[in-house]
């Protein structure tokens, strides 16, 4: 259709034109020193076409037969390079002494001159997003944004909705980009962080058994053990109040969905025994610590069994006395010692065992168990360890002041 229009629009024009010739053919002189030329309007205004052809057509020649024009063409190439890499560069400085009004220009600049634009579009993004400007920021994205850089600009896009707080947009986003990216670590990092911030219990819980493939290899990262472990509390917490065999039942069938090199994890199993306690099943939580103790020592594990109350506490005593012989330094050993020795009502063994704790380490719990069993002794040293305990909270010492 446009084509149509243009040569109707040719032929008016054409038409046009001769009708002014027809009308008054006019003259041209070109008067040159003593010489001259007379010629109709016409003559002259064809001559002048056919010589601007003839010159475009030489230019053509000349360009294309001797390489003037590749040479050209690759010259400005270079201009351009140049100066997209200057305005690059002095982008990056001014954003180095965080002057992100400068620093955006220069970028803006450099994306307009670079054959790939996407390096200044997405630095040009982060300076704008420094000026909290997130508009223009999300401009820069969409302009930088093809099909064979798609994700690259993602994942930019949701750091974007991330930083400005809009963890709602960034999981939603994440969870579509990992349906088709799973093995791409990085999504799966950012997906865990929005579900954490977000307390998004149950959708993170369906979602790592795949998360925990893409992020693990051989170990376990502080953040899907953080999930694992809000997880089982989460769990615990939200379970049957009245039929916690139920609420068991679920934990022990997330349990069962974990990989194996997580459930030897022992800050995983603690939690996981933490969770079992929670809903009143010690007995079970009890074997559960035992035979992971029994093949890694892990303290916090310790500390957990001398947590749980037992049906038959001089049992567990004599289990953990035994362990005594391969941890004899062991502080927080010493601690579940003594509060098993509690159970089974030794007094003076808990005394003693909290006292040896206390010489390894200055812990504020086992102060705070050892003054509580002082005090139903009646035993006037309570208010010395009193005191010492509450000085292990105080972050800077007391000055010396004078006291009555």
């Amino acid at each position: 259709m446009m084509k149509l229009f243009a040569i109707l629009l040719f032929l008016l024009f054409g038409a046009a034109l001769g009708w002014l010739f027809l009308s008054d053919s006019g003259y041209v002189l070109i008067a040159w020193q003593q010489s001259s030329i007379e010629m109709s309007l016409m003559l002259a205004v064809l001559l002048l076409l056919f010589g601007s052809v003839i010159a475009v057509i030489a230019f053509e020649l000349v360009f294309g037969v001797f390489g003037l024009r590749a040479l050209v063409e690759k010259w400005l190439q270079q201009r351009r390079y140049h100066h997209a890499q200057h305005s690059l560069s002095k982008g990056m400085a001014s954003l180095a002494v965080e002057n992100y009004s400068q620093a955006e220009k220069h970028f803006l600049r450099s994306a307009q001159l670079a054959v790939d634009s996407l390096p200044a579009y997405l630095a040009a993004s982060q300076a704008a997003q420094a000026q909290l400007a997130m508009q223009r920021a999300e401009d820069y994205l969409v302009l930088a944004e093809t099909s064979a850089n798609r994700l690259t600009v993602e994942l930019a896009r949701v750091r974007l909705w991330i930083s400005s707080g809009q963890w709602e947009a960034a999981a939603s986003r994440l969870k579509n980009l990992y349906s088709h990216e799973r093995k791409e670590p990085v999504i799966a990092e950012l997906l865990l962080e929005s579900l954490l911030k977000l307390q998004s219990w149950q959708d993170m819980m369906d979602l790592l058994p795949a998360l925990s493939k893409t992020l693990t290899g051989s170990r376990l990262n502080a953040q899907l053990k953080e999930a694992y472990q809000r997880s089982l509390y989460w769990l615990a917490q939200t379970g049957n109040r009245v039929d916690k065999v139920s609420t068991l039942k679920r934990l022990r069938d997330f349990w069962g969905t974990l990989p194996s090199f997580i459930q030897q994890d022992g800050d995983i199993v603690q939690s996981y025994a933490e969770a079992i306690m929670t809903i009143g099943f010690e007995e079970e939580a009890e074997a559960l610590v035992r035979t992971t103790l029994m093949q890694q020592w892990h303290n916090g594990l310790v500390v957990v069994y001398g947590r749980i109350r037992y049906s038959q506490p001089e049992q567990s005593l004599q289990i953990a006395t035994e362990w005594l012989k391969k941890h004899p330094q062991s502080p927080v050993l010493l601690l579940t010692l003594g509060r098993l020795s509690l159970q089974n009502r030794q007094w003076l063994e808990a005394k003693m065992y909290f006292e040896q704790s206390l010489t390894l380490h200055k812990s504020t719990e086992t102060y705070a168990e050892f003054v509580r069993l002082l005090q139903h002794l009646n035993d006037p040293e309570a208010g010395h360890y009193f005191i010492a305990g509450l000085n292990q909270l105080v972050t800077k010492p007391l000055p010396n002041l004078p006291l009555p």
